[in-house]
């Protein structure tokens, strides 16, 4: 095989390692050979796919929500132990309810983040965008013929 050859295909190997729609590709196939050897992950199940064997599913959960939201019915913060429950409707916060100790050190905990992740972003909006080697090696180039041209 020629010499030039081998250049090409590196150099082509190369680009190809640094597009993101590859590392997606792989990532995909991964997560599909993960899926099939050891079935869907934890996490996956979670957040709104609320359907769990044990239970009837999405519109018993829902009726059980309008149910306790009418005040038919409330949920209990010791799990059902009895004793009369609170309305744990995030809604019921805004109109006079009172915060938990855990949702006011969660919501000072959100802000602390949330002033971090602002200055981060403030410092990297001031940083200039990294330029590539050709792009350094042009403007070392100008920077040259413009000393040439003054002296």
């Amino acid at each position: 095989m020629a010499p030039w050859l081998h250049l090409v295909e590196a150099f082509l190997v190369q680009q190809l390692l640094r597009t993101p729609a590859f590392h997606r590709g792989v990532e995909k196939v991964a997560k599909t050979v993960h899926r099939v050897r050891h079935g869907t992950p934890a996490e996956e199940m979670g957040g709104t796919k609320i359907d769990q064997p044990s239970q009837s599913g999405y519109v018993q959960h829902f009726l059980d929500e309008l149910k306790t939201q009418l005040g038919n019915e409330t949920k209990s913060i010791n799990g059902g132990s009895g004793q009369a429950g609170v309305n744990m409707d995030s809604r019921a916060m805004g109109h006079g309810g009172v915060k938990s100790k855990v949702e006011q050190q969660a919501a000072e905990v959100d802000a602390v983040n949330a002033e971090a992740a602002w200055r981060d972003a403030q410092q990297n909006a001031m940083q200039p965008k990294q330029q590539g080697f050709l792009s350094e090696y042009s403007n070392a180039l100008r920077q040259q013929m413009k000393g040439d041209k003054k002296s």
